[in-house]
């Protein structure tokens, strides 16, 4: 009997050709007639017609994987030129920083990471942002052009205490740096909580008198302003002030190893993602082919038993063989190790 074996492709396209029956019922007419002949090298033409049913399929299975694969090869291949070029700019940079190390006889030194510097000053530019807006709706202008202006300042307050921040970090000798930054934070921060205070009188006293909340808000919301935005700005500098390594050559390389590593691992990831797919797009189709190629075994087989039982002659040497078939040739699989090198066959 025949194994069922389960290909959605083969359902679709079944017709009695393929029928248990009617392949019982071809063996068993040409074995009456003893066809193929004893010394026969040539297979019978229904047994022949059996294996181009089965390789038809094989076929369709074999070009839509192609396709698919196809789709990807380029995406892939793109992928590994892109880890090529950053790991070539990434070798003179760890060498650079790797002899910057030994000449200062130490590793970078930075006490704020970079991942939540940057997130700082993101954060600093989104609150800043609403604090101004309230500030230009005083002018009475159109809507858009009070966003325009906050935004404008949103940005530029905390990036310019960021490149301030860095040129210290630079400039400045570490302990004078670190005495400035010292006597100034107590300052700013100082600053920003009186002008806390003082907008939380103002609106106290609103809720008193509407006039002498007017003179407050005359008198002092213009300093208040200054001291919240003077904190964003200081908040930038000293992030970044102490986001960087003293030294500057140490501190460029550092993050350019910092931010190519992190670009590397994300097209090594990426790279990754499209290899693995690519090989279970590779290892499905073989598995189908596979099956597709078993079934037509198993029915030439049961035709050469019916045939075989119904002979009055011995049986041909064809049948002997296994059913031949086109060699495919078969996809490249990608290899997936540490590295992520280049293709190899499969």
């Amino acid at each position: 009997m025949l194994t069922n074996i389960s290909i959605p492709l083969l359902k679709k396209t079944s017709t009695p050709f393929t029928e248990e029956s009617r392949i019982q019922a071809e063996g068993q007419k040409d074995g009456e007639k003893n066809i193929p002949q004893m010394g026969s090298y040539v297979s019978a033409q229904f047994e022949q017609a059996l294996i181009a049913h089965g390789e038809q399929g094989v076929q369709r299975i074999y070009e839509k994987a192609s396709l698919r694969i196809a789709k990807l090869q380029p995406i892939f291949q793109a992928c590994l030129k892109r880890l090529e070029e950053l790991e070539s700019r990434l070798k003179p940079i760890s060498e650079l920083y790797e002899t910057r190390k030994k000449e200062l006889g130490r590793d970078v030194s930075i006490l704020f990471p970079s991942i939540l510097h940057l997130a700082l000053i993101l954060f600093l530019a989104i609150g800043e942002f609403p604090l101004n807006t309230v500030v230009f709706r005083l002018f009475g202008e159109a809507e858009y052009l009070t966003y325009v202006m906050a935004s404008t300042l949103a940005i530029t307050i905390p990036l310019l205490g960021l490149f301030i921040g860095i040129h210290m970090r630079h400039s400045l000798p570490p302990l004078a740096g670190n005495i400035l930054i010292g006597l100034l934070t107590p300052v700013a921060v100082g600053s920003a909580l009186f002008a806390i205070s003082v907008l939380r009188n103002t609106y106290i006293f609103a809720q008193v008198s509407a006039t002498s909340a007017v003179t407050l808000n005359q008198d002092k919301l213009a300093y208040a302003l200054f001291a919240l935005n003077t904190l964003v700005f200081f908040a930038a500098l000293v992030s970044s002030f102490f986001a960087h390594d003293p030294d500057e050559k140490l501190d460029s390389s550092h993050s350019s190893l910092f931010f190519l590593d992190r670009k590397k691992n994300a097209v090594r990831k990426e790279l990754f993602r499209i290899g693995t797919k690519m090989n279970g797009e590779i290892k499905q189709a073989k598995s189908q082919i596979e099956q597709v190629r078993a079934l037509t075994n198993e029915r030439v087989a049961l035709y050469r038993q019916t045939n075989m039982r119904f002979r009055s002659l011995l049986p041909p040497p064809t049948f002997r063989k296994s059913p031949e078939v086109p060699e495919l040739k078969w996809w490249a699989e990608v290899s997936l190790n540490s590295e992520m090198g280049h293709p190899n066959a499969g």
